[in-house]
């Protein structure tokens, strides 16, 4: 059994990871503070050096022994459940990752700064949700990491292979310039396989002057849903405008794209036109002789935006609608919870369209006919 570790760090964000017990070398810090991974309930306030070399080496030790992790509880369940947990997929993707002293891959999340507030997010991740809620007021909401850690952060840096970046929105977020002028100034840059994670609303000019640097790119585009949809979902956004950035990474020889999707609720309503529109996507690219992938998976938490929690109706509606479409699998747990109160999801959306002041019936027309 692959055993993995992902450690997350909050006020800062990177990953490592762990198979048999060897260190695969991934590393996480956030400025949330960290964990041993992002599905991991427990969270530590360590620096960076002190959680990769103290913090990590019992889990190591423990895994080495085949000795269960408490922190990988929530991917044991899945695992119990036949769903692929982070712990599986990381493993795969990371199983070249060799013993070292120094994290291989890193998976930062260096500040909740962000110029959307997506209606499954929250203050800790995006700087608009905590504008909009009052938080971290002494700062416009913006919440980072400490020079202090980013200094730690870039002497664990130089074996690095891996870079995942997220936010908040990494484009727009200060301390991934300074970081990436480190790794050029120290030529680690062309070793580096690098993967952002982004809302694509816009491109922004010297985030991106540095992408041809690396050994290679990859833009994990967030969207959730098709059209207007989206842009409730992922508010404010202007899902014509993502389309047209989207296609405008043809252009980057340098890149490789992949439309990361989570399907929740909201989701669920004009799903035909989502895979209508990526396979036109995909069309567009193919012409250009560029390809664009496709990652999904389904939202688990909040609970209220769960497909597994969607009306009866609205789920066989759903499932007609995927059939043919290679979604097919989302089905194989969709039936497994009952006797859910739907009236949560309603009072879930009910004040964050009050604070908005806006009508989910403009974004989502046949809301109400489920709901």
């Amino acid at each position: 059994m692959l055993n993995c570790i992902a450690l997350f760090l909050w006020p800062l964000n990177t990953v490592m990871y762990c198979k048999q017990g060897i260190m695969g070398a991934q590393f996480s810090h956030t400025q949330r503070g960290h964990a041993l991974c992002c599905a991991s309930f427990k969270r530590y306030d360590d620096s960076p050096k002190t959680v990769w070399h103290s913090k990590l080496l019992k889990a190591r030790q423990n895994l080495s022994n085949n000795i269960k992790i408490k922190d990988c509880t929530p991917c044991y369940e899945m695992e119990d459940k036949g769903i692929q947990s982070f712990r599986q997929l990381y493993n795969g993707q990371f199983k070249d990752l060799e013993h070292n002293n120094l994290p291989q891959h890193l998976d930062l999340d260096l500040s909740n700064f962000c110029n959307l507030k997506c209606v499954m997010c929250d203050p800790s991740r995006s700087s608009m949700w905590a504008k909009e809620l009052g938080r971290f007021t002494d700062n416009n909401g913006v919440t980072s990491i400490a020079d202090k850690e980013l200094d730690e952060i870039c002497e664990l840096s130089y074996d690095l292979k891996h870079l995942t970046l997220q936010g908040g929105e990494p484009s727009i977020i200060q301390q991934y310039i300074t970081y990436f002028q480190f790794l050029k100034d120290n030529n680690i840059l062309k070793n580096i396989h690098l993967n952002v994670v982004t809302n694509l609303t816009n491109v922004q000019e010297k985030f991106y002057s540095y992408l041809p640097y690396f050994k290679n790119v990859n833009i994990s585009v967030s969207v959730d849903a098709y059209g207007q949809a989206n842009d409730y979902i992922r508010y404010p956004s202007n899902f014509e405008k993502v389309t047209e950035n989207i296609k405008t990474l043809t252009e980057l020889s340098t890149l490789t794209v992949k439309i990361d999707t989570a399907i929740q609720i909201l989701s669920m309503f004009n799903i035909k036109d989502f895979i209508e529109w990526f396979n036109d996507l995909y069309q567009y690219f193919e012409q250009r002789e560029r390809y664009v992938g496709q990652y999904i998976q389904h939202v688990h938490t909040p609970a209220e935006l769960c497909i597994l929690n969607a009306p009866l109706d609205l789920k066989k509606e759903f499932e007609k609608q995927i059939q043919g479409s290679g979604f097919e699998y989302l089905t194989s747990t969709l039936y497994t919870q009952e006797n859910y109160d739907y009236s949560k999801t309603i009072n879930y959306l009910e004040p964050i369209n009050t604070r908005r002041n806006i009508n989910i019936d403009d974004y989502i027309p046949n809301f109400k006919l489920y709901y």
